[in-house]
């Protein structure tokens, strides 16, 4: 394992040792982890190294230009222990942490999709998630979701309907119309909690709707496996 101090020697150790993960801090002394993320682009070096961002900033627009140009992952400071590294670091190499089977087994493999832009609530509601056994993966907003919808067959989508760049009820009526995901449970997850929203999201195909200020996300992670249920 290398550690540098500084943007500069820690872009310099990427360049001459090409490691085979990079955790990356963004506020760094000499060159920030954005403008290193930018150079190891210039050098082709992504998005074949794994960048997993560690951050004190949480503003979807800095983290959304992250994986732009190709982070694999972020995690907020504030929000994580060292176990929760080493996971997703190990997630990003291949390989698998030890788990406990008996609270694991259950949701073995299964795949939910967390489209949310509070990067607060989506690290809580991953961290429920994979305790329960989930297998989970996570977009800023629309964009990133298509794309991880092309890749990857989800069991459930977790929707939140106000973040940047598109509608939320308007990706949610996309998702209805793609055979792919006609019939994938959705869930909008929602600071909305008027009646009038919560019936415009069910009838734009909605599965469930929760108020974020209403359900804790062991409440979120109970819901999504009845609706999964439900579904097979």
């Amino acid at each position: 394992m290398h550690t540098a101090r500084d943007g500069i020697t820690g872009f310099g150790l990427v360049s001459e040792i090409k490691p085979d993960l990079v955790l990356l801090d963004m506020l760094l002394p000499g060159l920030n982890g954005m403008r290193i993320l930018e150079k190891m682009k210039e050098e082709g070096l992504l998005p074949a190294i794994p960048v997993l961002i560690i951050s004190n900033s949480g503003q979807p627009v800095e983290l959304e230009r992250a994986l732009e140009l190709g982070a694999r992952d972020y995690l907020i400071k504030v929000n994580f222990n060292p176990q929760e590294v080493l996971s997703r670091a190990m997630g990003l190499l291949g390989t698998s942490p030890p788990s406990n089977a008996g609270t694991r087994g259950s949701h073995a493999g299964t795949k939910v999709l967390i489209v949310e832009d509070d990067v607060l609530l989506a690290d809580l509601l991953e961290q429920k998630f994979i305790g329960a056994g989930y297998e989970v993966y996570r977009a800023l907003g629309a964009e990133h979701a298509r794309q991880a919808l092309v890749k990857t067959d989800f069991a459930a989508i977790l929707l939140d309907v106000i973040f940047p760049g598109t509608d939320g009820l308007a990706f949610l009526a996309e998702l209805k119309r793609d055979e792919k995901t006609a019939r994938t449970p959705i869930l909008i997850i929602s600071n909305l909690g008027q009646r009038e929203e919560i019936d415009k999201g069910l009838r734009l195909g909605a599965t469930d709707y929760v108020v974020k200020s209403n359900t804790s996300p062991a409440e979120i992670v109970e819901r999504v496996t009845l609706l999964i249920q439900r579904q097979n």
